[in-house]
Formats: structure tokens, sequence, C-alpha cells
């Protein structure tokens, strides 16, 4: 009789096909448990494992006995099952000691590769819905997370701009985590079944991208908000659990009691999302389509929770973003704006993002617009840092007030705030839309302040995040003239070459002449003066106005003179540089560590007292 003549008669199949159901049923069981977090992970594990053994041990016992039925089983039976149930239990006893290993030593290892448990990035959550209609669900769930998060002190949460790059991708997650140096990764799901939605919460350890723990819970369709508040109560938990410490959450400011205008304003935050996509992809009248309909819907938010600041920002949001994208109606979108930001300001007067609105605001209109009265475009620059001051006193969260706030400084040469500011802006949130201008202000006033390690930092910092942008291919050019570094020729042709290579065409001209000024003076400092002057030479005949329109080449070629002993050289260049920028020995500052070598020079001496005057 042949192999499969005798597994039909001793009815083999038949004790495989019940088995394998009952066992199917039982895991499915085991999964919900798991889910709704009645069980750990690891009994969901152990349960397969016996599952999978039980196969093998089920056609054993059809194969002895699926034919004559009841008997005492034969000796190599014996051996058989009983070797499986100890491979089994050995298979169950490592996979048990490896999953206390991991929880045992997960910030362990964590501390090892350099990640720190206690830095969390929440995932942007998947939506499973069929056709998409709950991704505003997820994003909004997502956000809330973040934001509730980050008011934890204990914790170092990446902002929204941090995750976003990875929304609805397929990253492993151990290689977000290195790419964030996160050792806690919160991640999710949100889908619909049938009048409920049933979301699931996962903590993930950030070096090995594996589950720590997991949660399920079901909700009605129409809570939004239980859903918002039951995954922040589950993650409170898992944080606590992971870090050993208490996690308090603390309720978005201003927030809504409504579920309508809660899911109302996170299907506009899609919109206004979409029409961000838009802008990336130059669709500009996509994009005003999608900000009209997100304008649309927060219009409804309004009416749905009158009281809630939310929706009205927004809304103001959305009109500074379409005035900076339709600039030649910028006056009429900063009078939407104006009108969102202070009705939002009556709602709640000491609100953040309202006060921040009102303060960009009146800062783009300042540099934008500015009034041709000196006295009232004064007022309106005072008013808009008082009021990006006071966002920022409100919410010192607000990584973007920081970041405009350290750009108003610059206007009037206050360089110590300007690097508190941008530093505030970059601990904020290093991953804001402008970060690599934060990096860059960064750097250039840390060296006006002589604060030349600091600037060393921002500048590595800001190439090793940005090394298509030339800004940072510069400022390694600029530090090669500095004490800090040594004078490396070779480095600084190589660089201006850099810097040729990836500079905009219509900064082209202007930043390949300021390279060979600072290679000139990178010469000076090796002591190579013939080879210095015939590159500043070179450079001093291609500077134009159409090149250099306001002249500030001329502070360069100064600087550069004076490391080749040039003093009188320089001071005749400073004093044309004077005569074009009026106000830059108005004060203190304006005299930096650039002009040491020609503070003991009279006619530089002469030059300050009458910029003072």
């Amino acid at each position: 009789m042949g192999l499969w003549a005798s597994l039909r008669k001793r009815r083999v199949f038949q004790f495989l096909g019940g088995y394998i159901a009952a066992g199917f049923l039982a895991l499915e069981g085991v999964d919900q448990m798991v889910g709704y977090g009645i069980l750990p992970v690891l009994a969901y594990q152990l349960v397969l494992i016996v599952y999978l053994f039980g196969i093998a041990g089920t056609a054993i016992l059809a194969w002895f006995h699926g034919e004559k039925g009841a008997q005492k089983p034969p000796p190599l039976e014996i051996w058989l099952q009983t070797g499986l149930v100890v491979l089994g239990l050995a298979v169950c006893v490592k996979v048990y000691r490896d999953y206390q290993a991991t929880a045992r030593t997960g910030l362990e290892a964590a501390s090892a590769a350099g990640l720190d448990a206690q830095r969390v990035a929440v995932l942007y959550f998947d939506d499973l819905s069929p056709d998409g209609e709950l991704a505003y669900l997820a994003d909004g769930l997502t956000e809330a997370l973040i934001d509730q998060l980050a008011q934890v002190r204990a914790l170092d949460v990446i902002s929204r701009n941090g995750v976003a790059a990875y929304r609805g991708g397929d990253v492993p997650r151990d290689s977000i985590g290195r790419a964030l140096d996160a050792g806690s990764l919160i991640d999710g799901s949100v889908e619909q079944r049938g009048d409920r939605l049933r979301v699931t919460v996962r903590l993930v350890d950030g070096v090995s991208g594996a589950d720590f723990q997991r949660q399920s819970f079901e909700v009605p369709a129409g809570d939004v908000l239980a859903v918002r508040d039951s995954a922040a109560a589950d993650v409170a938990r898992f944080l606590r659990e992971r870090l050993g410490e208490e996690v308090r959450l603390r309720e978005r400011r201003a927030s809504t009691a409504s579920p309508e205008a809660w899911g109302f304003v996170q299907r506009a935050e899609r919109f206004r999302k979409d029409g961000e996509e838009l802008v990336a992809e130059d669709d500009i009248e996509g994009a005003f389509a999608a900000f009209d309909r997100a304008d649309s819907i927060l219009q409804v938010a309004e009416v749905v929770d009158p009281g809630w600041v939310e929706p009205v920002v927004l809304r103001g949001q959305i009109a500074y973003r379409r005035g900076r994208l339709d600039f030649e109606n910028w006056g009429e979108w900063a009078e939407v704006a104006f009108g969102h930001a202070n009705r939002a300001l009556q709602l709640t007067s000491n609100d953040g993002e309202a006060l921040e609105l009102k303060g960009t605001l009146e800062y783009a209109t300042w540099l934008f617009e500015r009034p041709a009265d000196t006295d009232e475009a004064n007022r309106l620059l005072e008013q808009a840092k008082t009021d990006l001051e006071s966002a920022t006193r409100f919410d010192p969260t607000l990584a973007s007030a920081f970041s405009t706030l350290s750009h108003l400084y610059y206007q009037v040469e206050d360089n110590p705030s300007v690097v508190l500011a941008a530093r505030r802006a970059y601990e904020e949130d290093a991953y804001l839309e402008f970060a690599d201008a934060i990096l860059w202000r960064l750097f250039n006033a840390s060296l006006d302040l002589e604060q030349l390690s600091q600037a060393e930092r921002w500048c590595e910092e800001g190439a090793n995040r940005f090394p298509d942008n030339y800004r940072f291919a510069s400022c390694q050019l600029m530090l090669l003239v500095t004490p800090v570094q040594d004078p490396d020729v070779e480095r600084a042709w190589e660089l201006a070459a850099q810097i040729d290579s990836l500079s905009p065409a219509r900064w082209s001209e202007y930043e390949h002449v300021d390279g060979l000024m600072f290679v000139g003076g990178v010469l000076a400092r090796a002591g190579l003066a013939d080879s210095a002057r015939a590159v500043l030479a070179r450079a001093h005949e291609m500077v134009t106005t159409e090149v250099d329109p306001d002249q500030s080449l001329l502070g360069h070629e100064a600087y550069m003179l004076t490391l080749l002993g040039d003093l009188d050289g320089a001071v005749a260049l400073m004093r044309q540089y004077a005569a074009a920028h009026p106000g830059h020995f108005e004060s203190a500052t304006g005299v930096s560590w650039w002009w040491r070598e020609l503070m003991s020079h009279p006619d530089f001496q002469d030059l300050v007292q009458q910029g003072e005057r």
C-alpha cells in the first residue's frame, strides 16, 4: 500500500483538519486578548509555538491510532511524542528568556546604541480603511499625541516635522529610530468595523524595531475624542512602564469638548497638508483649492464650537500662507489673517499660537510693506517683537515663533538675542521647516560674537544635515580665516569649488567672488602673501553693482587685507562700506572682533566716531 493510501486509511488528513481549525480559533482568541491588553505579546508567541508543534503531534497520533482506534501506544510513538514535547518546551523556554532579556535590557541596548529611550518619536498612524476616509483621524491622533507628549518635561519628543517624512512609508522601524535618534517609537493604526472605530497603539523599541507593548480598543465611530483620549492614556501607561517614571499628559491648549468640531479641524488639517504637498509640486492653483476647502471646513468647526480658538488660528495661518504665495495680493491676505488673529485673541488673550500669528503678520508687514513714516515703522517692529516674545512665554514650545524672533533680532543687530532665540527654535524643533536657515543664523551670530567653537559646531551640524546647501560649504571656508582653524589652502580651494557647484543661479556670481576673497584670506594666513594679493585682486575686479548691489563684499575684502597687514587698504574699503551701511558703527556691536587689527589705526578710529555720532 502506498504512502498516500496509508495516510487516507489512517485518517491523518481528517485529524489534521480538525486540529488546524480548532487551533486557529484558539489563536484568534489569544490574539484578541493580546490586542486588548489582557495578555502580553509573549502569550501569543508561546501559544503559536504550542500550536505548530501540535500539528506534528496530531499527525503522529493519527498515524498510530487513526485506523485502529484506541489502543496502547507503541514505544516508537511514545519516543516521538516525548521528543516533540521536550523540543517544544525548549523552544518555549528560549522564547520566554529572549523576551525577558529584551525587556530587561532594552534601555541598556538603546543607551549602548546611542539612543535615548526618553527621546520619543510618534509615527503617523496608519489608516486601514479601504478608501482612506480615516486619514484625517489617523493624522489627528498622531498630532494630538505629539502635542501632549511635548508637554512632558522628562521626554524629548520629535516634532511633527521630524516624523512627517516617514508618513505612509515602509521604512523599517529600527531605521527610523536610528535616523531620528529615538529610543522609543509609538505607532498605531485606525480602522472602522461597522459602527465602531478600532485603534491599535504600539510601543516599539527604536534599536531593534521590536514591539514592546500593544493595546487595542474600540469606541463608537462618532466619539473621536474618546479615541484620542484612550490612545493618549495607553501611550502614557506604556511610557511609564518603559521608563519607570510617571508620565502625565496635559490636555492641549484650549481643547474642545465637541467631537464634531475636533473632527472638522482634523479634516481641514488634512486638506491643508494636501495643499502644502501641491505647493511643493509647484501646483499653486491646486494648493489654493485645497486651502479653500480647509478654510470652509474650519468655518463649520467655528459654528459647531464658537468658543474654540484653534479653528480660528488655523484660518489665520492659512491666510498668511496664501499671502506669502500670492505676494501681489499680500495686503489683502494679511488683512484677512489679521482679522482671524484678533478674533482668536478675543477668545483667548494668552493663546501662544494666536500671538505668534499676530506677531508674524506684523513682522512680515514690516519686511514687505514697511510704512514710510520711520516712527510708525519702528512701532510696528516693536509690536511684532512684543507679540512674538509673549507667544514664547505663554507657549515655550513654539519653535517657529523663536525662529521668527531670531530673524527679527538680526534686523536690529542684537546678535546675543539672535543666538538665544535661534538656539531655542532649534532645541524645540530641530526638524523645523527652516532648520537650515536657523543653523546658518546660529553660525553667523556665533561668528560675529567671536564664539568660534560654537560657530564650528553649528557649521558642522549644518553640513551634516544639509550637505547640498551651499551655505554650509561657505561657513567651512569662512572658518578657515579665523584663529579656530589652521589655514588649509587645498581645503579652501575645494570648498570654493563646492560653493560654485551648489550655489543657486541667482547667487552664483556673488558666491563665486565671495569664495575667492576667503581663499585669498586663507592664503594670507598661510604666509603666501603674493598668491593672496593676486587672488584678492582678481576677486576685486569681478565686483560690480549687479554682483554686489548692497556692497557687502567690501567688508569681507577689508578683513582679508587685515590678514595681509594692509591696514591702510582695509580702512579705505571700510570707509566705502560705512558710506553704504551708515548704521554699521552706531553701537558697540558694529565694531566687532573682525576689526581688532584696525582699532589702533587713527583713520579707522575717526570712521568709528563719525558713525557713532
